[in-house]
């Protein structure tokens, strides 16, 4: 059995003043859980492919093993999403597990626990179409450190009528999205009538963040994977993606776009 590494979803596409249906591929995204002799160790949002390889890289990365020759065996259930590493009885392998806890610089993680449904939202504001790519454009023309770098993500809070609210350049997408809602939280800023817009790929820890924090409109130049999708659906996120050269497509809540 291998994993599919692409599905094709249906989408909405803005182009000309109209909004049409097709279809597009999208990188698949799992929570793949890794066991260490039988034990939960983390959940890790991959590809789904090659994942002997991925998983022997991961261990060394992380130094958990020296080498190769401390795995006795490798148990791969890929219906199940799960991976369990069978390692060598080692004390020192046994202190590294203990002692090694790294989060990435992008800050996110993946989770195979959903949100409540409380967290589904029944409402969404309405949003116009030319407000999105008026927003989007200035957006993606701001950052100086992105000009100067291209090392950087970034995250801003708009207004519906495409003021600027506050903007952040960070260097995990992750972050930058974590910036604008902390920002929306110490100032009391309400998020029901505003737009978060991102320059990241939308995994699955982006659209958490989202779901979590309510937040009801998500506009980005990228695009998203086929988990963020089921998420942004199911929990009623206005999702606006690959916004560029004037047109865009939407995920979820077409029927939000005005004309």
């Amino acid at each position: 059995m291998t994993l599919p590494t692409y599905e094709n979803v249906l989408l909405h596409e803005y182009r000309d003043g109209a909004l049409t249906e097709v279809s597009l591929p999208f990188s698949t995204e799992y929570a793949v859980l890794l066991k260490i002799n039988g034990s939960a160790y983390v959940t890790m949002a991959c590809s789904g492919n090659y994942l002997q390889k991925h998983i022997t890289g991961y261990l060394i990365t992380e130094g958990i093993i020296n080498s190769i020759d401390q795995i006795e065996k490798m148990e791969i259930d890929e219906a199940n999403l799960t991976v369990n590493a069978v390692l060598a009885k080692d004390k020192i392998i046994d202190e590294q597990l203990e002692r090694i806890k790294t989060i990435s610089a992008a800050g996110g993680r993946s989770r195979k626990n959903l949100p409540s449904c409380d967290r589904i939202r029944k409402d969404l504001p309405q949003v116009r179409a030319e407000i999105i790519l008026k927003s989007m454009n200035e957006f993606l023309t701001y950052s100086r450190e992105h000009e100067s770098t291209h090392g950087v993500h970034s995250a801003a809070l708009y207004s519906l009528t495409g003021k600027r609210l506050v903007f952040f350049d960070e260097i995990g997408r992750h972050n930058a999205i974590d910036k604008v809602i902390g920002h929306a939280a110490v100032n009391n800023l309400s998020l029901e009538d505003k737009i978060i817009c991102s320059t990241g790929r939308i995994s699955s820890e982006i659209a958490f963040k989202f779901i979590n924090a309510h937040a009801p409109v998500l506009v980005t130049r990228a695009s998203p994977t086929t988990l963020s999708v089921r998420l942004l659906r199911q929990y009623n996120i206005l999702s606006i993606i690959r916004v560029v050269n004037g047109r865009f497509y939407v995920v979820n809540g077409r029927e939000k776009i005005i004309l």
